[in-house]
């Protein structure tokens, strides 16, 4: 009989196995899933894609798809692996009798069957919805069932699948559970040679030991080697499961992660990377975020009241109709051909104020530089629309306040666009819709949204080249580079670019040294508020680098278009991290600065404060022709508001970033209730 350790090394053995057998499983699925659907890739076939696996020649994008799936899919065979091991091998060391490798062959089959199901069940599912596994699986809750069962087997062939499946499955495991079981019974028996012989060079010598020398025979025989081997084991099992929790890395830097997945030109080679599990677990994250969204249902009454009480006049038929304005001042006397909004990454205010002169003036010389401008305005102070992006961009696609909601997951949203958010907004008074993202498209479904809140097109990082990327986009100088090339190509049309950028956000992995970032400008001039340390220092200078690189190209963009306007913001602040607590006046609070040819500063106040969405009506109001109209449920920046809110701060004349609380004025409160039910009322419904 095989002693403890001689267990651990067997059942470690299956492990590999196990890894290898998975590995090669969902690489093999993901062969097909490019075959079925070969005609997605232009000028890719069959033929071309087994002849760069099997000959070694490199088409770059599909190897690429390839390379990162199985990336990916380390956390879903890690996870096997490991059930496995806790389940199986380590019990097995300490409980001699315990059945170890049944225990796996029948957990490691169901996990076959299940993957195989789901693999066969994604092709018609990608079919309808050009995604593998995502929201639509919670929609279809909704739906009726009925008519789902009979459509997916008589247009989607759905009984050939399910007998392919059965098929399928049934081969796989049958070569799985031999595949496991191969060489261990010849292993135990050889070991028990070993143990009972009275030679044991004789019997490790011999022909029929031969075949059954499948492993190694050392293992641990003294106290030292044991606690060696044990401590090494120990580390080795840390390092392996660190490894393949971020996908292939050791760090957030370089992880790999369904919302980060979508890193190719290619829908499906983007979809390919997802594993099914890992395509579930998507799924698995959007019904969490789902499942704690607000349910509220007004009625007809209760909805003109409300709307009636924040200043829209409901007509009845059209909430978003029911809060039309009218332009009845014509501020620039020539329409911009361009507008560019840049919405920051953390492009927090700190920096802009006097207290922060040192190390602001360098970190946001660009941001200061234009707010500074005769040809600018600028508010000075402004709430964000949440402390998240996500929140901004939902904010800027809906033109209403935050609720707690998620509409970039709600089924409304992709029915028909928010008249109130930038999209239909600015297309309605004569402009093209740009929306450009530093990041990747799948991360929280941002591409489905904004293409559905009427903008005309979307660009995101697989369309940008970037040596300065991450796990979560390119650098942001690639990006303006990006769009430098774009305008060039469509100079005379008018167009509105909205601008997400991404790379001052963790994991801060912009060489900023190299794009000319002077850390001797901020050692040594920083308040006490603000800790000086490798970290900081360098989490400042990515401060500087997106504030350096939206500064170029904004020059670059004047010159070629001297019409232009710009808007600069940022989509939340409180991700800084102070070295002692400082107030929500610094800590929560972004910028908003208009510029171009022919703003004056004096259009608003010194002391003018405002809230994100209010860029929306502000811009309406400064490039629409007298009689048009707009619909938003926030007046602009022109008409000072008694106070601004977002989703846990209000702000008003006093100049004080406060908490909402019961202690603020009624006034105030009743407002932001009503503002907030209606938003989610009209997101719901």
């Amino acid at each position: 009989m095989m002693n403890r350790w001689q267990r651990l090394f067997e059942g470690i053995r299956t492990e590999i196995k196990v890894f290898i057998f998975f590995s090669v499983l969902l690489t093999a699925f993901r062969i097909v899933f490019l075959a079925v659907f070969q005609s997605q890739l232009a000028s890719v076939t069959m033929e071309n894609i087994l002849t760069s696996l099997w000959l070694g020649f490199r088409m770059e994008n599909i190897l690429t798809s390839l390379w990162l799936g199985f990336r990916l899919s380390l956390k879903t065979v890690g996870s096997l692996c490991l059930l496995g091991f806790l389940g199986g091998t380590l019990v097995h060391t300490f409980v001699p009798k315990w059945p170890s490798l049944r225990i796996k062959q029948v957990l490691y089959s169901i996990a076959t069957i299940l993957l195989t199901f789901l693999f066969l069940g994604r092709i018609p599912f990608y079919k309808i919805f050009n995604s593998s596994y995502n929201a639509m699986l919670i929609n279809g809750k909704n739906d009726d069932i009925g008519a789902i069962v009979n459509t997916a087997i008589n247009e989607y062939n759905a009984l050939m699948y399910i007998i392919g499946a059965v098929v399928l499955s049934a081969a796989l495991c049958y070569f799985l559970v031999r595949f496991l079981a191969w060489g261990a019974k010849k292993y135990s028996d050889y070991a028990d040679d070993l143990r009972n012989a009275d030679d044991a060079d004789t019997v490790r010598n011999s022909d029929s030991a031969d075949n059954r020398r499948l492993c190694t025979t050392w293992y641990p025989k003294t106290k030292k080697t044991q606690w060696m081997t044990g401590i090494a084991l120990t580390v080795a099992i840390g390092v392996l499961g660190l490894f393949f929790r971020f996908g292939g890395a050791f760090s957030y830097t370089n992880s790999i992660n369904w919302e980060s997945a979508a890193r190719l030109s290619s829908n499906l080679l983007n979809e390919n990377i997802l594993d099914d599990v890992q395509a579930l677990y998507r799924v698995k994250s959007i019904a969490k975020r789902t499942a704690e969204l607000e349910v509220i249902n007004l009625t007809p009454q209760e909805l003109n009241e409300k709307i009636t009480a924040v200043g829209g006049k409901f007509n009845g038929t059209n909430f978003d109709g029911s809060f039309t304005r009218t332009i009845t001042t014509q501020r620039l006397a020539d329409q911009p051909q361009s507008i560019n909004l840049v919405l920051g990454e953390s492009y927090g205010l700190w920096p802009f104020l006097a207290e922060y002169n040192e190390p602001g003036a360098y970190l946001v010389e660009q941001g200061r530089k234009y707010a500074a401008s005769p040809q600018a305005m600028s508010t000075q102070l402004a709430l964000a629309q949440g402390t998240g992006t996500m929140p901004a961009i939902n904010g800027l696609l809906t033109g209403m306040p935050d609720t707690g909601l998620y509409p970039n997951y709600e089924g409304e949203s992709f029915k028909e666009p928010y008249g109130l958010g930038i999209g239909p907004v600015m297309k309605k008074l004569g402009y093209k819709t740009v929306f450009w993202y530093g990041g990747f498209s799948t991360w929280q479904n941002v591409k489905n949204f904004v293409l559905s809140q009427g903008f005309d097109e979307f660009h995101d990082a697989s369309e940008m080249p970037s040596e300065d990327g991450n796990a979560w986009g390119v650098g942001d100088k690639d990006l303006f580079k990006a769009i430098s090339a774009y305008m060039n190509q469509h100079r005379g049309e008018k167009i509105l670019n909205v601008i997400m950028t991404t790379s001052n956000h963790p994991p801060y992995s912009i060489n900023v040294a190299k794009e000319g970032y002077d850390v001797n400008k901020v050692k040594g001039h920083l308040p006490d508020s603000i800790e000086e340390n490798d970290k900081q220092l360098n989490e400042m200078g990515h401060i500087w680098y997106a504030d350096h690189v939206m500064g170029n190209f904004i020059a670059r963009e004047e010159t070629a278009d001297p019409s232009a306007l710009f808007v600069i913001t940022g989509d939340h602040s409180e991700r800084f991290n102070f070295a002692r607590e400082v107030g929500p006046n610094v800590a929560s609070t972004i910028p908003i600065i208009f510029y171009g040819h022919g703003i004056h500063k004096d259009w608003l106040a010194p002391n003018a404060f405002g809230m994100s969405i209010q860029i929306i009506p502000t811009l309406a109001e400064l490039v629409g022709r007298l009689g048009q109209t707009y619909e938003a449920m926030i007046p602009s920046l022109f008409t000072q508001e008694e106070f601004v809110f977002n989703h846990r701060l209000y702000l008003d004349k006093s100049g004080k970033v406060l908490e909402q609380s019961a202690s603020m004025p009624q006034s105030y409160g009743d407002m932001i209730k009503n503002m907030r039910e209606l938003a989610a009322w009209r997101i719901k419904h």
